[in-house]
């Protein structure tokens, strides 16, 4: 009667390479993803006007705070999630007088904030002050980006 032989040390380091390599996805696949993983809830706000902005900002229940926009200058505001990928963040209103003449005109926007890696301007939703094209008396908050 004949002995089997298996090459047991070689099986075994077959299925140990086999294992550490999916192992070795699992976590580059794990650190890929925690990578684009959202933190921030962002928005940002900038001004394209030629002329110094005044507007009054609330952050969701939050009282109503006066602001200030230069001609190019931006302001952004992030707020960390509690988890990644939460995805909830508290409403941004913005109020403005949109009449460029001395007149008074208030308009009211809501920004909606987007769910973002980082926390800058440039993963954010982009509102703009703009002048409206058909007359430059007045003045738009739009979204941009």
């Amino acid at each position: 009667m004949t002995k089997s032989s298996f090459p047991v040390a070689h099986f075994s380091m077959t299925h140990s390479a086999i294992a550490l390599g999916v192992a070795a996805a699992a976590m580059w696949s794990a650190a890929a993803e925690a990578a684009n993983d959202k933190h921030y809830g962002v928005v940002c706000l900038r001004n394209d006007t030629r002329a110094n902005i005044t507007y009054m900002r609330k952050v969701g229940d939050g009282d109503w705070e006066t602001r200030f926009l230069s001609p190019g200058d931006a302001w952004k505001i992030a707020h960390r999630y509690d988890r990644s990928n939460e995805n909830s963040s508290p409403k941004v209103h913005v109020k403005y007088d949109a009449d460029a003449t001395g007149r008074k005109f208030t308009q009211f926007k809501d920004l909606e904030r987007r769910a973002a890696v980082g926390d800058s301007c440039q993963e954010a939703n982009v509102y703009a002050f703009q002048y409206e094209a058909s007359n430059r008396s007045f003045i738009s908050l739009e979204r941009v980006r």
